[in-house]
């Protein structure tokens, strides 16, 4: 074989597709591996069966933890003669392996597929790459639940979808602002106290680096222990560089959390009262996004997202793509963001600050409508 030919994958050792299954997280990244070929498909396990899984995972007698996926998806795209078609769409796991599409917005079944769609999803054809996992709790647990009315925000830690369940604890922002936990073995759940009290409203909770990331109504960063105990990691964001920023005009009216390219960002919504946007009560002036500096433990401002484009799904979700995998329906640099009632959508450019409202028609970036 000469230096410049490619050895055929069927080919590679078997220790090495072994140590190469040891590190695939999800069970949709263990069956698109086992369908490259036969030799793959022997160096591995299959997957447990769906009904191994923890989810949905019991918190209460009537109360369930479930876990979605948000997948950027390319498909074959042979109706429209574009060669490839992308997507960006959240998928259910549900029993008997069935996978159902999701709102990114509304954490409901898409009432109305785009016809554009692909009828069936092959992962043999289809390339997904995982952007992140959110959660929910709801009902029942199956999928005729009911959300939990009253939270905005759940993140699991460790944050993974293994069958083991006994070192997991689930925590939640409810609408009031406070920081609620569950730890596995707990027959309920319980609220977080801070020197005797509940402390000031929580704005985001987030799983990064390996550990759960809560910011206050200040813009201060405070990190979970395992004791259960939070301790103050940075300034808030009104004291960067030493100086105290104010602002007469514009207030905060939500902060979000978002881990991209290795680093937490926090994203500030300004309000104003200037024009709605398109009939939103909260009226959106601006957009800030700062960087969490670790070794500093302070917020940077930031200008610029590069080639990322950050989401904002109200506040249950909120997560990072690239630009290229929006296929030109989306620009990287930017914050999406859609409107409580999904009627609109709202796209700020960090480039020129401008903000500006996308027809649907003109923002076709994966299935955002949900029943």
């Amino acid at each position: 074989m000469g230096p410049t030919e490619r050895r055929p994958c069927a080919d590679l050792p078997t220790e090495i597709l072994s140590m190469i299954g040891d590190r695939l997280d999800t069970r949709m990244d263990v069956l698109r591996f086992r369908s490259v070929c036969s030799s793959f498909r022997s160096s591995i396990p299959a997957p447990g069966r769906p009904e191994d899984s923890r989810f949905p995972l019991r918190i209460q007698p009537d109360l369930f933890l479930r876990a979605c996926t948000v997948y950027a998806l390319e498909t074959p795209d042979g109706a429209g003669g574009s060669g490839r078609a992308r997507w960006l769409l959240m998928l259910e796991e549900l029993e008997l392996g069935r996978m159902r599409i999701l709102s990114l917005y509304s954490q409901r079944r898409i009432a109305h597929m785009l016809h554009k769609f692909p009828k069936v999803l092959d992962s043999r054809q289809s390339r997904m790459v995982e952007i992140c996992r959110q959660y929910a709790l709801d009902y029942r647990g199956t999928t005729r639940g009911r959300l939990f009315q009253g939270v905005q925000k759940v993140v699991m830690h460790p944050d993974g979808v293994g069958p083991d369940s006994d070192q997991c604890s689930v925590y939640f922002i409810d609408e009031r602002g406070r920081l609620g936990f569950w730890k596995h073995g707990d027959e309920s759940w319980s609220y977080l106290v801070v020197d005797g009290r509940r402390r000031c409203r929580y704005s985001d909770v987030v799983v990064y680096d390996g550990k759960v990331w809560v910011v206050d109504s200040v813009g201060q960063i405070l990190q979970l222990h395992k004791s259960f105990r939070l301790r103050s990691f940075s300034l808030p964001i009104y004291d960067i560089g030493g100086r105290r920023r104010r602002r007469r005009r514009f207030q905060c009216f939500s902060r979000h959390l978002v881990v991209s390219g290795g680093d937490l960002y926090i994203v500030c919504r300004y309000s104003s009262d200037g024009p709605c946007s398109r009939g939103s009560p909260e009226k959106t002036s601006h957009y800030e996004v700062f960087r969490l500096d670790q070794r500093r433990a302070r917020w940077e401002e930031v200008r610029s997202l590069s080639d990322s484009a950050f989401f904002l799904c109200n506040r249950r979700c909120s997560f990072a793509v690239s630009a290229s995998e929006l296929d030109g329906h989306g620009d990287g640099n930017c914050i999406y963001r859609a409107e409580k009632n999904c009627n609109s959508f709202e796209v700020f450019d960090l480039a020129n600050r401008s903000l500006k409202w996308p027809d649907y028609s003109d923002f076709r970036v994966g299935l955002l409508l949900g029943d």
